[in-house]
C-alpha cells in the first residue's frame, strides 16, 4: 500500500513532541515492512532515517517564530501551508498512491491534506485525536467554541481564532473518506458534530514498555512531575497553584515541569512571583533518556490538562510506575478510569487536587501503585494499535 502523509508538527518553540507526533512516528515503525509511504514533513525532521519504506520530504516554513508570541506562530504555520500546498502536488505526481493520510487532526495538517485529495482525487483518511471541546451531549457551535477557551484564559482575540479554526477543521474532518479516532470519546464527538457512523473507527493509543525500561533512576530527587505542552489549556497555571498548596504542607516539596510551549515565558514569571523557584524545576525540552529518567525520579506524575483525547503522557507515566493525578475529563476517565493508581479531581478544585497528591506522597504504599500502574501500561500496545490503523485505512480506501 502506498500512503501520502502530510505531516505538520509544530517547532520546538511551540512544543516538544507530543502525543499526537509520537503515534505517527511509533505506527511508522511497525508498518515499514508493509506500507510504502512518502510524507511531507515540517521542520525540523522527526521521521527516522532508519524507517526504510519512507521517503522523508521536509519542507521549511519560509519564517520562523521562535520566541515570539502566538500571532506570530499562526502566521509560521499559515506560510508553511502555503509553501506546502505549492510543492506537494509536484511530489504526488510522482509515484502512485492509494490514500491521503493527516495523522493529525489539527489546521495545517487538514488543509495541506484536504487540497491534496482534491487535486488527486484520492480518499483522505484522518487520524483524530482531539478536539478542545470538554462535552459530547450537544453539538459544538461558535459560540459554545469561544466560550470554552475564554474560560481556558485565552484573551477574547486568540479564543475567537481558535473557536474558528475550531470549525474549520471540523468542516474538514466531515468531507474526509474516514476518521481514526483515538478513543471512544472523541468518536462521540465526532458523531455528534456531524460526522456519519461509517465514517468513524476507533483505534487507540499505546507505550513502548520495552523502550522506557532501558531508563533508571538512582534516587526519587523530585516529588512530582509533569509532562506535556507548555500551555494554559493544559492546566500549567493550575499546576503552580496546586503545587503553592501543597509546599504550604511540605515545604521542601520539588516538581519538575518538563515541556516547553507558548505559555512557557508567563510560566517562568509566575513560579518567580509565588517565590517558588526553588520548588519547581522547569526542565524545558528533553530527550526520551532525560524525560524518561526524570520521570523515573519522581513519586506522582500530575497531570491537570483540560482536553485530552487519550491522554499519552498518562500512559507513559503509568509505564514509569508512577501514580497519576489528573482531572476527570472524559477521554482519561475513559482509557484510564479501571486503573486503580490513577486519581481523578473535579476539573479546576485544585485545593482537592492538592490533598490528593499529598495524601499519595504521605504514604508508604508507592511500591504498590508503582506495580499497579506498570501492570495496567503493559496492555497499550503500539504493534496493536499500528495494525489496527492500517486495517482501518485499507478498508475505507477500499485498497
Amino acid at each position: 500500500m502506498r500512503v501520502f502523509a502530510v505531516f505538520f508538527h509544530p517547532g520546538l518553540n511551540f512544543t516538544a513532541v507530543g502525543g499526537a507526533e509520537k503515534r505517527f512516528l511509533e505506527i511508522l515503525k511497525v508498518w515499514d515492512s508493509k506500507v510504502t509511504a512518502t510524507i511531507a514533513e515540517s521542520s525540523p525532521r522527526l521521521v527516522p532515517t532508519s524507517c526504510s519504506h519512507c521517503e522523508a520530504i521536509e519542507i521549511r516554513s519560509p519564517v520562523s517564530a521562535s520566541g515570539k508570541g502566538l500571532f506570530s506562530i499562526y502566521l509560521e504555520w499559515a506560510l508553511w501551508v502555503t509553501k506546502a500546498c505549492l510543492l506537494c502536488p509536484s511530489l504526488i505526481r510522482r509515484k502512485r498512491y492509494d490514500v491521503i493520510l493527516a495523522p493529525n487532526n489539527t489546521l495545517p495538517n487538514l488543509l495541506v491534506a484536504y487540497f491534496l485529495h482534491i487535486l488527486s482525487k484520492l480518499p483522505l483518511i484522518v487520524i483524530v485525536h482531539h478536539f478542545d471541546f470538554p462535552y459530547v451531549d450537544e453539538p459544538a457551535n461558535l459560540a459554545s467554541a469561544y466560550n470554552v477557551y475564554r474560560k481556558t484564559d485565552f484573551g477574547s482575540p486568540v479564543a475567537l481564532i481558535k473557536a474558528l479554526t475550531f470549525f474549520t477543521m471540523l468542516a474538514l474532518t466531515r468531507r474526509s473518506a474516514g476518521c481514526i479516532a483515538v478513543s471512544n470519546f472523541t468518536a462521540r464527538f465526532l458523531l455528534r458534530n456531524g460526522v456519519s457512523h461509517d465514517k468513524i473507527h476507533v483505534s487507540g493509543n499505546g507505550v513502548d514498555i520495552n523502550v522506557i525500561e532501558q531508563f533508571k533512576a538512582d534516587e526519587k530527587s523530585n516529588d512530582g512531575v509533569f509532562v506535556g505542552r507548555i500551555g494554559r489549556e493544559k492546566g500549567i497555571f493550575d499546576l503552580i497553584k496546586i503545587w503553592k498548596q501543597l509546599t504550604s504542607h511540605k515545604p521542601d516539596s520539588r516538581l519538575a515541569i518538563i515541556g516547553t510551549g507558548p505559555d512557557a515565558l508567563k510560566l517562568k514569571e509566575m513560579v518567580e512571583d509565588s517565590n517558588m523557584s526553588s520548588n519547581v524545576m522547569l526542565k524545558g525540552s528533553c530527550s526520551d533518556s532525560e524525560l524518561y529518567t526524570q520521570m523515573k525520579a519522581s513519586k506522582v506524575f500530575l497531570f491537570p490538562s483540560r482536553f485530552e483525547g487519550w491522554g499519552l503522557a498518562v500512559g507513559e507515566a503509568l509505564a514509569c510506575g508512577l501514580p497519576v493525578v489528573c482531572y476527570s475529563i472524559p477521554a482519561l476517565r475513559e482509557i484510564f478510569g479501571e486503573c486503580s493508581s490513577v486519581f481523578f479531581i473535579p476539573v479546576g478544585d485544585t485545593g482537592r487536587f492538592a490533598e490528593a497528591v499529598e495524601k499519595i506522597l504521605s504514604e508508604d504504599n508507592l511500591c504498590e501503585l508503582e506495580a499497579t500502574s506498570k501492570e495496567y501500561a503493559k496492555h497499550l500496545s503500539w504493534e496493536t494499535v499500528a495494525l489496527n490503523d492500517l486495517q482501518i485505512i485499507m478498508t475505507m480506501s477500499q485498497y
